[in-house]
């Protein structure tokens, strides 16, 4: 069984990660778990994306399952769980932050999702330390429509912010907080975790670390830099 991408266990443990957004999501759970659908749909889509092509050459993925529903699910149900506890202590600010951090982890799985899967349909992609060309498909590769597809992918999720125009408005006091900060911070916080997740696959390609591994990290950094960008900027 197959749904989305994902195997039967995959789906299973993201029914129990939905369950888990809307819970410690409160009163903005539906906003949280509606990302993270639109996460999971558009990954699907894009994995689609030239899979005849993919396919001839012997890059096609198969299904994602356990490991991978925690590698991208665990960065934004942090950030989620943060969330809780801010409003259960009455720190609205930090509530705040911690919406920036959840959608800027998920700008970056979503970029790094999309850098990957539209990227291999580039010409030769170049280590990223490197520029050496290296075979499509290779942990720490880059290309420029893969780059600039990370960059598209990062800002889509951004606009999730729209979805909650009146807890925007509510928390516009903190940070000097505006829209328009906030797509920016997302995009290039989700931009910039998607360039980690690219660091830490050319030390995969040496044995060090994997792909969950690397997901994780880009998730957490990328929540970890919006927070910090949000407090400075």
């Amino acid at each position: 069984m197959e749904f989305l991408t994902l195997n039967l266990k995959g789906v299973v443990l993201a029914v129990v990660f939905g369950l888990a957004f809307l819970y410690f999501g409160l009163g903005l759970g539906p906003f949280f778990l509606i990302g993270m659908i639109v996460f999971l749909a558009l990954s699907s889509a894009v994995t689609h994306v030239g899979i005849t092509r993919k396919r001839g050459l012997g890059i096609e993925q198969d299904p994602r399952g356990v490991w991978n529903v925690l590698a991208n699910g665990l960065p934004p149900l942090i950030m989620v769980v943060l969330f809780y506890f801010a409003l259960l202590w009455g720190s609205e600010g930090l509530a705040l932050l911690s919406i920036i951090g959840f959608l800027s982890s998920l700008a970056a799985i979503m970029a790094d999702k999309f850098g990957s899967e539209i990227g291999v349909l580039d010409g030769k992609p170049k280590m990223i330390f490197t520029l050496d060309e290296v075979k499509k498909g290779t942990s720490g590769g880059i290309t420029e429509l893969g780059l600039f597809a990370g960059i598209c992918a990062a800002f889509i999720i951004s606009l999730l912010l729209l979805l909650i125009p009146g807890h925007i408005t509510a928390l516009s006091g903190y940070y000097g907080f505006s829209l328009e900060k906030a797509v920016l911070i997302i995009t290039v916080s989700g931009f910039a975790g998607s360039i980690i997740d690219s660091i830490l696959g050319y030390y995969e390609e040496r044995g060090i670390g994997n792909k969950f591994t690397s997901n994780f990290a880009c998730g957490i950094a990328a929540g970890l830099i919006g927070m910090l960008l949000f407090i400075i900027l």
